[in-house]
């Protein structure tokens, strides 16, 4: 068991025809999130945590895990140099943060399956504020809906 809970804790929609990356990497849709396996958690609870941007790159995380059966990745939070490391050893996967002594095992299915959730849901939300189509910049970063 694996899954991923987030918590918003600021977000700006005011404008977001002329969002840019950098803004969506670094200012879009902030808030605190939790790893979460059957016994362990890892908390990142700093409030600044850029929720779209960490949804993308936890996708683009998983399809390079998938490539090879041993294979690690690393996620770097630019505003304090914090890493999440995630190393696959064939179907196992540790989830190693450098902020915490705790280490979650899971499966890479589990985790695949719980980021396909996280980034479905923020995807929803955003598009559920929206009352028009999204930037093009923004589509990007945004579920598969336009990404087809």
């Amino acid at each position: 068991m694996f899954k991923i809970e987030y918590k918003i804790i600021q977000e700006q929609f005011t404008g977001i025809e002329r969002i840019s990356e950098k803004e969506i990497q670094y200012n879009f849709l902030l808030g605190n999130i939790t790893l979460f396996s059957s016994d362990t958690k890892i908390e990142i609870e700093w409030e600044w945590v850029p929720l779209l941007d960490f949804a993308y790159c936890l996708k683009e995380i998983v399809s390079n895990l998938k490539i090879n059966a041993v294979a690690k990745e690393y996620f770097e939070f630019t505003e304090n140099a914090e890493t999440l490391e995630f190393s696959r050893q064939a179907e196992q996967l540790n989830i190693i943060a450098s902020f915490s002594s705790t280490i979650i095992e899971t499966t890479l299915a589990a985790f695949e399956k719980a980021v396909s959730n996280f980034h479905s849901a923020i995807s929803k939300y955003i598009q559920e504020k929206l009352s028009h189509k999204p930037p093009k910049i923004l589509q990007k970063y945004l579920s598969d809906k336009y990404n087809q």
